[in-house]
């Protein structure tokens, strides 16, 4: 009895060890970009690549004709209303450091994408939360609604 108790020990303790080393590790694979979501993630290359260069038409021309760009500052309806404010911000000076996605969905011709963001304004770094809702319009990505929220920085 006694030793069948120590072999049915050493089984027990045997089996675990044995089912780690006989499991095969499972092969981790990114799935590829779709060409959806690589043209998704674009508009904010393009969008800081056009802002900090400058084009104010070009950052506009990213946006549906009846897009909205909110923040705590403004309420821009149109190409021709967002154009003129990201147009005082480049005078101003205005440098966007990056955006970072944090999250990308889509289904359809609707997509939103959510992140982080840091800018440079009168020499002055913040950085806050960006959400960009997208439409696909005649084959191409454009946003339709475009919010950012400052964070409180820390003094």
């Amino acid at each position: 009895m006694k030793r069948a108790f120590v072999l049915f020990a050493a089984l027990c303790m045997a089996l675990p060890l044995a089912a780690q080393t006989a499991a095969p590790k499972p092969e981790v694979r990114e799935r590829p970009m779709s060409a959806d979501e690589a043209a998704i993630r674009q508009v904010s290359e393009d969008w800081i690549r056009f802002y900090n260069s400058g084009g104010a038409a070009k950052v506009a021309a990213l946006y549906t004709d009846d897009g909205y760009y909110l923040s705590a500052h403004i309420l821009a309806h149109g190409r021709r209303a967002i154009e003129a404010y990201w147009e005082r911000g480049i005078k101003a000076g205005g440098h966007i450091d990056f955006i970072k996605p944090l999250t990308l969905y889509y289904t359809g011709d609707l997509a939103y994408c959510a992140g982080t963001y840091q800018a440079t304004n009168a020499g002055v770094t913040v950085d806050g939360r960006i959400l960009i809702v997208l439409r696909k319009v005649n084959g191409k990505w454009l946003m339709a609604a475009h919010e950012t929220v400052v964070r409180d920085q820390p003094l």
